[in-house]
């Protein structure tokens, strides 16, 4: 069956002069050394799927603190302002001492909307008279603001954004600045219905209560509900039910609660120790992703290895049973055969993918799960 991505170039992002990755499957992990991108694979994959959008960009560039806490965007408007984005392209390029405007391109094959199949983004100018004013909140999403006519002297720095066919540019004061988004917690992409679902779970943050209660909001009282208490049942048999109370909207002050045959009265699931939170983000994300894409960044954080097979386990089904397409990132042997070992019990697809740098170059290894068998069974290191 053709998943939603079933193989990713990648030219000019990050550290990836050209990288293609040719096959995935259902479930996908990707592991390899410190800075050999595997964070930016899944950040490319962010990215592409959300077409491009300026929240995505905005929101990868604040976590890595390339748009610096307290930015002003009403003195974002001078040529040293491409600074900001400057991370984004391939050898932290001086922008206004080159001759081009830098570029780079994600393109995938597979299931997704042509809308986010293949994304062009380069530095581009649009003109000053378009200017930025909180006014115009139609400019958070950089749309029919024409480029610059004149030189660079008389224009605001933007991001050419080609996503499909669909072209806009997003002015830099636009993209550093929070306010148009910050109002929502929200932990995944409320995509437009051109484009594909995804989640992003940052396991760092992944015990986040105002996020998961988003995430809890969308399944109460349905039949998916159940597969995140079974979930939780893998790890600590006498949990018999699972909610999320308090907070006086729908993005803040949450607490998971469990009841359980070992207490009297309802106990917080943090009682329970991180671990557990931690299985309680993945599969609540995993949940929410239906028929779309989850993405989780160093998956291992938190899980002691004996339960990392469970979750495993969990994580196969229920991208079967959801149509889920998980991409993962490790570093993390006991991870790694965790992963194989719920692969090879699984009918479910599984690809590990292991990043090599050479040089200038990422280098990328697929194994399927025939060569993941091998690996186990000969103790072969793949991280």
């Amino acid at each position: 069956m053709t998943e939603l991505i079933d193989s990713l170039t990648i030219r000019g992002f990050r550290g990836f002069r050209d990288l293609t990755i040719p096959e995935f499957g259902k479930v996908n992990l990707i592991t390899g050394k410190n800075n050999t991108g595997k964070s930016s694979v899944l950040e490319a994959i962010r990215i592409l799927v959300a077409g491009g959008a300026a929240e995505t960009l905005h929101t990868i560039l604040r976590y890595r603190e390339e748009i610096p806490a307290g930015t002003n965007y009403r003195d974002l408007e001078e040529r040293e302002d491409f600074n900001l984005i400057r991370s984004l392209f391939l050898g932290f390029p001086d922008i206004l001492d080159l001759d081009e405007s830098p570029t780079f391109s994600i393109q995938a094959h597979g299931r997704l909307p042509a809308e986010s199949s293949k994304l062009i983004i380069s530095t581009s100018w649009i003109s000053r008279r378009h200017g930025v004013s909180e006014r115009r909140p139609e400019l958070d999403h950089g749309e029919d603001i024409p480029s610059a006519e004149t030189d660079a002297m008389d224009g605001i720095p933007a991001l050419s954004i080609q996503a499909g066919e669909k072209v806009r540019n997003v002015p830099l004061p636009i993209l550093a600045r929070p306010a148009s988004w910050s109002r929502r917690v929200s932990p995944f992409s409320a995509s437009p219905s051109d484009l594909a679902r995804f989640i992003h779970l940052d396991t760092s943050n992944a015990g986040n209560t105002g996020q998961l209660g988003v995430l809890w909001d969308e399944i109460e009282l349905t039949d998916i509900q159940e597969e995140v208490l079974k979930a939780l049942q893998l790890v600590s048999p006498d949990i018999q039910a699972v909610s999320m109370i308090g907070g006086d909207s729908r993005s803040s002050g949450r607490t998971a609660i469990v009841r359980s045959k070992r207490f009297a009265s309802r106990v917080p699931l943090r009682s329970y120790g991180d671990g557990i939170n931690r299985v309680f983000g993945i599969i609540l994300s995993l949940c929410n992703a239906r028929n779309g894409i989850l993405l989780i960044d160093e998956i291992e954080n938190g899980l002691h290895y004996s339960v990392q097979p469970l979750v495993w386990g969990t994580i196969f089904q229920l991208a079967q049973k959801l149509d889920v397409q998980v991409f993962a990132t490790t570093h993390s042997r006991d991870c790694v055969l965790a992963f194989q070992q719920a692969a090879a019990e699984s009918p479910v697809e599984g690809r590990l993918i292991r990043l090599t740098r050479k040089d200038d170059w990422v280098l990328p290894t697929v194994f399927s799960e025939d060569k993941l068998q091998f690996i186990a069974d000969n103790d072969i290191e793949v991280r």
